[in-house]
């Protein structure tokens, strides 16, 4: 629970906010007290010292408080029944026909009142400032009650402020009270905060007890470079003490780090598994991932294992710890496919998984062929042991091998490579017309048992499944020499070609939802698609297939200005993301950036049909009629 302030400006609503407080559970009363406008700062400050985490007040008083601490300040703002209340005393006790009324408060403590002239038959004006207000805000108040007696109104409504002011102008008066409702709204708004503060609170404590008693170094930097945090693991590993890594570059710090790595981390977002290198006379195990934010990398997180340690304890305990780095999350179950061929195509994956023999995915970039990967290991019979994947487009020939293959050592303490840790697993080969000949003869060598390490004079028996994927034309480099003939046989046995998400329309709005939920669970924001949104999503190409839509949903959950989100905002933030026009399929008709693709297609439609409607409407699947709307809908005009 969150230690909850609640500052009141009258003493009449402790009672009240005692009695509420009480029915939410994620908030733990720090206090609720009375407090003056020129002490509410001050308090503040002290209650944020004494440990307080959440504080509620009102009008002039959150505004002030909330530049005086860097605490959640909710303001509590009054109801559309609470003004409407005082603006009907107001008429009646100043027994005027339209009497003209001033409401004076800041910005945070009212609703909308638009219909409050037609309501109760007055002429209300609003005076108010901005809750950013810095100047001398009493004084604003103040002077906003002289503006509205010069301008002709009979009575003003407001806070403490307005009414002294009101009064020593012989002004008729009315303070805006928070009751019930208010009270009620406030304390609502505050449970959620206070619900995502335990959250963190959970969160930081997890990792923290996760830093300190995993086996694993642990090394956080900036986008920059610059270390920022390491646990205990670490400074044994490497030796050092906190003061010597904190706060200086990461390559100063550890030189045997490749540049080239480390920029791919932190420049373009991608990871980078089993590095091995060389510290203080051992090897130690690196891996690198990138901190994700708004779209942004701000970061990366590097996870160090000692090489000993790996390659002296147990073969199962090696499998296990290898695991916890690489693992396969994705499963057939839970993908949101509702494609028809799509889901033939699962079936098939799914009768394949069954065999220990090599796959061969294909397909345009972003189409899930990665996570068709881990859903065939995890259908597998081997799918306890460990799913390995590398980019092989990611490193330099020599990098890969050794990688691959290691090093051959008569030594126990010889460091494991990547082929040995996918041992009785699956070893995933993203990109496989990257690799080199000499590279290419070893996986084929691997495919059949046999896995060569780098200065070894006789192969040793292994038992990796490989999994490999391309969005290359293999066949063309097949025929230019450039891939092996008899590893693209090997690979071919069982292969899967996955289409774009444009010729599977029925899985965007399924993927759409899973990847909203995801972020929205992320991010704790909220959003809602109307209908429009929905069929804007559905009829974009996604020429980057679900890497753009995912990105273009977690934007829309970040950035999204109201929870309802209509396509106008998905159009622009498409744009934004991707300011060259979306490529259509087998069309070439290209709308401009931002417009619906539909028009493209349209357009073509009675292009080929010479203009006449009925025979477009048939290429197209649809009514003569819904084509005569979606023309006028989208301003189409064909002559």
């Amino acid at each position: 629970m969150a230690k909850a302030a609640v500052l009141l400006p009258r003493q009449e609503m402790q009672q009240m906010a005692a009695d509420l407080i009480v029915q939410y559970p994620n908030l733990s009363p720090f206090c609720i007290e009375y407090t003056h406008t020129d002490a509410a700062c001050q308090r503040a400050i002290r209650l944020q010292n004494d440990g307080c985490e959440l504080i509620l007040a009102r009008g002039l008083q959150a505004a002030l408080i909330q530049r005086a601490v860097r605490l959640p300040v909710i303001a509590i703002t009054a109801t559309a029944q609470e003004v409407g209340v005082l603006v009907a005393c107001c008429k009646r006790e100043l027994g005027l026909p339209d009497p003209k009324i001033g409401l004076i408060a800041f910005e945070n403590m009212l609703g909308d009142t638009s219909r409050f002239d037609e309501l109760f038959g007055v002429e209300l004006c609003r005076y108010t400032l901005p809750d950013t207000q810095e100047t001398d805000t009493s004084a604003c108040l103040a002077a906003l009650v002289d503006r509205a007696l010069q301008e002709g109104c009979r009575a003003v409504i407001g806070g403490d402020v307005v009414c002294t002011r009101a009064e020593t102008l012989g002004l008729p008066h009315y303070f805006l009270a928070s009751g019930r409702e208010s009270l009620q709204n406030a304390f609502a708004i505050a449970d959620r905060v206070a619900y995502a503060i335990d959250l963190e609170k959970r969160a930081r404590a997890e990792m923290n007890t996760m830093l300190d008693f995993t086996f694993s170094g642990i090394l956080q930097i900036d986008a920059e470079g610059v270390i920022r945090r390491g646990n205990r693991v670490l400074y044994n590993i490497l030796d050092k003490h906190p003061e010597d890594l904190i706060g200086r570059p990461v390559q100063e710090a550890l030189p045997q780090l490749r540049t080239e790595l480390l920029d791919k981390a932190l420049r373009r977002g991608e990871e980078a598994y089993a590095i091995l290198l060389p510290i203080e006379g051992h090897t130690v195990v690196v891996n690198i991932a990138p901190i994700r934010l708004e779209n942004q990398i701000r970061g990366a997180i590097l996870t160090f294992q000692e090489g000993r340690r790996i390659t002296e304890i147990s073969g199962e305990l090696r499998r296990e710890l290898y695991r916890r780095g690489f693992v396969a999350r994705a499963r057939f179950d839970r993908l949101p496919v509702q494609d028809t061929a799509m889901q033939e195509i699962l079936e098939k994956a799914r009768q394949i998984a069954q065999y220990p023999v090599p796959v061969l995915l294909t397909g345009e970039i972003g189409t899930g062929k990665r996570m068709l990967a881990q859903c065939l290991h995890n259908e597998s019979p081997n799918r306890a042991n460990a799913f390995v994947e590398l980019d092989c487009s990611a490193y330099q020939p020599d990098s890969l091998d050794t990688l691959l293959f290691g090093s051959y050592s008569t030594r126990a303490d010889a460091p494991a490579c990547l082929a040995e840790a996918a041992q009785n697993g699956t070893l995933y080969l993203a990109h496989i017309e990257a690799l080199s000949p000499e590279l290419q003869f070893k996986i084929l060598q691997l495919i059949g048992g046999k896995i060569w390490r780098n200065g070894a004079s006789q192969p040793a028996q292994t038992t990796v499944r490989v999994v490999a994927s391309s969005n290359a034309d293999l066949p063309a480099l097949l025929r230019e020499g450039l891939f092996r003939s008899d590893l693209y046989y090997a690979l071919n046995v069982l292969s899967l070609a996955l289409p774009p998400l444009r010729a599977r329309r029925a899985d965007i709005l399924p993927w759409a939802d899973r990847y909203l939920a995801e972020a929205q669970d992320q991010y704790k924001r909220y959003v809602s698609l109307t209908n429009g949104a929905r069929e804007f999503l559905q009829h974009c190409d996604w020429p980057d297939n679900l890497d753009q839509l995912r990105s273009v949903c977690e934007r829309t959950v970040l950035l999204a200005p109201r929870r309802s989100v209509d396509e106008v905002f998905l159009r622009g933030q498409l744009r934004e993301l991707t300011p060259a026009a979306p490529a259509l399929a087998e069309t070439a008709v290209m709308p401009q950036p931002g417009l619906d693709p539909r028009a493209a297609r349209i357009r073509q439609a009675l292009q080929a049909a010479g203009g006449d409607r009925q025979k477009a409407a048939d290429a197209l699947g649809i009514s003569k009629t819904t084509l005569w709307r979606q023309m006028k809908k989208l301003d189409i005009t064909y002559k």
